[in-house]
């Protein structure tokens, strides 16, 4: 007599068996890969066709489109890929998740699952215990997953034919739209409560294939299980970038937006499907039946994402915003000004002051007591934005016919935005060999350090125009003496590398950190000056010492 208790048992067992084979088989098949799956994903994306197929082949291969949407959103947080290949690489790790539903329909009721998952799960250990090497150690532990899963769902499918003709769960479930919005809920969290989308749709199948539930009411879960997997994308994105922030968005807009249609489109799909059944000449059972729904509405969700995807990318881009994306956009930068020469170089130099104010800023974070490196990136996420802006809107101007002394404000212009961004440039990387290097140990060197980075300080300030005391002779007399403090502490450090007081690799290092911050002095002192210059009309300025663009010190 197959009585509640067994059933009971027979699902956890049968969901316990499902996960762990689904953890063996995805550990296992990403360890034998290697990083061949990651590279695939960097390098070929290139196009939304490529960027799509990836995504279908690198999620059937895994079988887990979570474990593909969290690779993209850290492959987009680190830079690696851009947002809008990203995206297809998503919408194609969500048409690749059908594959497990298909294994579940074409093996899971054909035949007898023991009679191959066994073999498959003693062939997987024997390669796990006896093999020599990582990689095929790791193909045992995808093979023995892989017969594992099957075996849950033989246990599964015992349990739910043990009982499907004794309980209808139709007869539990709400009738018309009403009904379908809960069973899409029901989905919803069991996938976020398991955290397996393919385990809750083995439950279903053979849920359904049992004579549980309808075929209606089961596809109606499927659409549930689409909408939970957003859950870790989500958790995912929590403190990333703004770009991964907005892959995560456009991850649970693609499952929101074709799981509402799908719910919407049901008895039309359902009826679609049986048509399709018949040309493939599939079975209709339905397992065949809820593996082709899956199937189909994702790739609706494909079709749909082609007409939407630049939409979404614009309206993507004007939401997730960081405070840093903010203060980058250009403030008195636009069209309308940008056909009046004269308007549009007043323009020009008032972004150029926002720009010297960040260039100082990053100057003053260096040379802190505690070197603010925070600071600093987070300057030099406000910059860059700002200076494509800037370098975007001179080339509009340049292809207009400029009075020959607005040429030559222009090119001086962007020759105060060269400076700006190598300040922040050598600021960067100054105040991340400063973090490494720590304070130094000598009382006479610490005090000569101490002094360099005082004048630094008032550099940076006399450097500032936005200050009211900005004359282009406080930033010369500035400049001055933060040269003179250089030259102190750079004599100061090859006396203790020739007497043995510091080794020579330190003595390097620490010259190069303070050549770093001299070059950020000088550049942000010939960006004040031909900042002020520009402010009196002035024909172009001297230059202060030194070249315009030497390159940065040698590592």
């Amino acid at each position: 007599m197959f009585s509640l208790f067994d059933a009971a048992g027979g699902f956890f067992g049968g969901v316990g068996l499902f996960l762990l084979g689904m953890h063996l088989l995805t550990d296992g098949l990403k360890l034998a890969a290697g990083r061949a799956l990651e590279d695939l994903l960097e390098r070929s994306t290139s196009t939304r066709l490529r960027g799509l197929a990836a995504g279908i082949l690198i999620t059937s291969l895994v079988q887990s489109s979570t474990a593909v949407t969290v690779a993209s959103i850290g492959f987009v947080n680190t830079g690696l890929l851009s947002l809008q290949n990203a995206l297809w690489v998503i919408f194609g790790s969500n048409v690749g998740t059908t594959m497990n539903a298909w294994l579940v329909a074409a093996l899971g009721f054909g035949f007898r699952i023991d009679a191959f998952a066994l073999p498959f799960v003693g062939l997987g250990a024997v390669l796990m215990l006896a093999s020599g090497t990582p990689r095929l150690r790791a193909l045992g532990e995808a093979l023995a997953g892989f017969g594992v899963l099957f075996l849950g769902i033989d246990v599964l499918k015992e349990s739910f034919s043990g009982i499907g003709g004794r309980l209808d769960l139709a007869e539990h479930i709400r009738p018309g739209f009403s009904g379908y919005l809960i069973l899409v809920a029901i989905g919803t969290l069991l996938t976020v409560l398991m955290q397996a989308s393919g385990a809750v749709i083995a439950i279903v199948i053979t849920a359904a294939q049992g004579g549980l539930m309808s075929i209606e009411a089961a596809c109606a879960l499927v659409i549930g299980t689409n909408i939970g997997t957003t859950f870790t994308a989500i958790l995912s994105a929590v403190g990333a970038t703004s770009n991964a922030r907005r892959l995560a968005a456009a991850h649970v807009f693609f499952n929101l937006v074709t799981g509402a249609v799908a719910l919407v489109l049901l008895p039309v799909l359902i009826g679609l499907l049986g048509v399709l059944r018949t040309w493939f000449g599939q079975p209709a059972t339905p397992a065949v039946m809820i593996a082709l729904f899956h199937s189909v509405f994702n790739v609706l969700g494909v079709l749909l994402m082609a007409v939407a995807a630049n939409w979404l990318l614009a309206w993507l881009g004007r939401h997730f915003r960081t405070r840093e994306e903010e203060l980058g956009k250009p403030q008195f930068l636009d069209a309308g000004t940008a056909s009046m020469p004269y308007l549009a170089l007043r323009a020009l130099r008032m972004e150029l002051g926002r720009t010297q104010t960040l260039a100082t800023e990053c100057l003053l974070a260096v040379s802190a007591p505690n070197a603010d490196e925070a600071g600093v990136i987070r300057r030099d996420q406000v910059l860059s934005p700002l200076a494509r802006a800037i370098s975007t809107y001179a080339e509009r101007l340049n292809v207009q016919v400029v009075p020959p002394g607005l040429s030559d404000r222009l090119a001086r212009s962007l020759r105060v935005l060269q400076y700006q961004q190598t300040v922040v440039e050598c600021c960067r990387l100054g105040v991340a060999l400063g973090t490494r290097l720590g304070a130094m140990q000598a009382t006479h060197l610490a005090d000569a350090a101490y002094a360099f980075t005082v004048s630094i300080d008032a550099l940076a300030h006399a450097a500032d125009c936005s200050q009211a005391g900005f004359t282009a002779a406080g930033v010369e007399a500035a400049l001055a003496a933060a040269e003179a403090d250089y030259l102190h502490l750079k004599e100061s450090l090859l006396t203790a590398g020739a007497h043995a007081q510091m080794s020579i690799r330190d003595m390097q290092d620490r010259l190069r950190h303070a050549s770093l911050l001299r070059r950020a002095a000088e550049q942000a002192a010939k960006a004040a000056r031909h900042l002020s210059a520009l402010d009196e009309g002035e024909a172009t300025p001297p230059d202060l010492p030194g070249a315009d663009f030497e390159p940065l010190p040698a590592a």
